[in-house]
């Protein structure tokens, strides 16, 4: 069973990092118009920078944990592949919501279809980040077989 501190941890980061994360992206761009108003250059400069600055600060932040976890090996090379894919996702779910601030009112939600993508987006990214971070079993030594001796 895995230990209740590493659970705890994990549910921790899953939140900050993959429940927020987006939501700071799509928040920097309302920040840089409130900052410079009028300016859709510096927000399509933001739509570029800001999804490539949060890929490389989720990689640097959650390759350590996948490394540091308690999985067997072949656990952690599927771990690290739904840590990439949950990366693309990612990028392309931060570009589109920064783009959003430049698109015309209702271009990124326009009908019931839009949403199911958006949610399908989202869930694919949670569920890979999930599943990437898993911090494995933990608090106890993997059993080792007992040999009976000769006397």
């Amino acid at each position: 069973m895995a230990n209740r501190a590493d659970i705890n941890s994990w549910i921790g980061r899953f939140i900050m990092w993959d429940g927020m994360l987006p939501f700071t992206t799509w928040a920097v761009p309302l920040l840089i118009h409130w900052l410079i108003p009028n300016n859709r250059a510096a927000i399509e400069l933001t739509a570029v920078a800001l999804p490539i600055a949060a890929f490389f600060l989720r990689y640097r932040s959650g390759r350590p944990h996948i490394t540091s976890n308690n999985c067997h090996a072949v656990v952690k090379r599927f771990q690290v592949a739904a840590f990439c894919l949950g990366l693309f996702v990612l990028v392309l779910i931060d570009a589109v919501l920064v783009l959003s601030h430049v698109m015309p009112n209702g271009a990124t939600v326009a009908s019931t279809a839009d949403l199911v993508i958006w949610a399908s987006l989202y869930a694919t990214y949670l569920t890979a980040m999930a599943f990437a971070m898993y911090p494995g079993f933990g608090g106890h030594a993997p059993r080792q077989a007992v040999l009976p001796t000769r006397v």
